[in-house]
């Protein structure tokens, strides 16, 4: 009996293309089920390549990236087992990067700024006009000189605000200031990842449709 490979074109098609639903469903009664929208989409898999998954699952080892135009979104892929027993393949929310001569984490852009808050709630005179994993781009509205670090609240539509801390990097040329984000808590890191890629999507929509 000839050897089963260990990813078939359905499920290379699948890796490359992710959520494109025509594709899908034109594809044999043995190709991959067409993928419910991201970040939880589940994929079925052989044996083998279950047994591959399983090993760099557990080894925090497995990545699943997608390329649109000039960009990269890094899932980071788990196996889930359901009640039935059955391994499937579930994708966490995506880091999202620019590419080019340096890759670099995407820059949400904030329309209109967001105002920083203290933690008594009031305004910080620091406003954020872009927003990343790790980084964002702040408008000082005061006479008084940058902060070399800050601790402070981002607000964040739709969801609870989120603690962040930030260091100055530098001005740039545009007379806005260059901050980077402390690492936040795993918590706080989850839901700032989440709203950054729920504006991605609202934003470029052909990376989630195809």
């Amino acid at each position: 009996m000839q050897e089963q490979p260990l990813l078939t074109q359905a499920e290379l098609d699948f890796i490359q293309h992710l959520n494109k639903k025509s594709a899908a469903s034109k594809r044999k009664p043995t190709a991959v089920p067409v993928p419910v929208p991201v970040p939880d989409l589940l994929v079925e898999a052989g044996a083998q390549l279950k047994a591959l998954l399983a090993y760099c699952a557990a080894n925090e080892q497995l990545t699943i990236e997608a390329h649109v135009a000039n960009q990269r979104l890094t899932f980071t892929a788990h196996l889930v087992e359901d009640a039935q027993q059955v391994q499937h393949l579930e994708l966490g929310t995506p880091q999202i990067f620019d590419e080019g001569p340096a890759s670099r984490a995407w820059r949400l852009p904030l329309d209109p700024p967001v105002e920083l808050r203290q933690r008594n709630g009031k305004p910080s005179n620091l406003r954020v006009h872009e927003l990343s994993l790790n980084g964002l781009l702040v408008e000082l509205r005061s006479k008084r000189g940058a902060p070399e670090h800050f601790e402070l609240i981002l607000p964040l539509a739709g969801q609870k605000p989120i603690a962040i801390e930030g260091s100055l990097v530098r001005k740039t040329s545009g007379g806005l200031l260059a901050y980077q984000l402390d690492p936040l808590d795993k918590r706080g890191s989850a839901r700032l990842q989440q709203f950054i890629f729920q504006q991605h999507r609202a934003l470029h929509p052909q990376a989630s449709q195809g």
